[in-house]
């Protein structure tokens, strides 16, 4: 599953077939991420370090979409909002 939020609201939940590559993910920011929630220019994304986030690729398509990327440090789950959300939805679930 990959999904976003924000201030503005939430996003679908794209269901992932197979393993995502750093393609997919690509094309998931671009049909979702900005149409999705809304966004105007002026706003920080975040994502972890995983290598789809950092690849080459990626780094073009979020440059190209002039979007302000804050920095975020290796193996930090505690500190990503996403993952405490996935978790509180995992617990929900059960």
């Amino acid at each position: 599953m990959w999904g976003c939020f924000s201030a503005a609201g939430i996003g679908r939940l794209v269901r992932i077939e197979a393993k995502m590559n750093r393609a997919k993910y690509r094309k998931i920011l671009d049909e979702n991420l900005l149409q999705d929630l809304r966004l105007e220019r002026r706003f920080t994304f975040q994502q972890d370090n995983n290598p789809k986030h950092t690849a080459k690729t990626t780094q073009e398509w979020l440059r190209d979409k002039s979007l302000n990327i804050l920095e975020w440090p290796s193996q930090s789950l505690d500190l990503n909002l996403i993952e405490l959300l996935w978790r509180d939805l995992k617990i929900a679930m059960q």
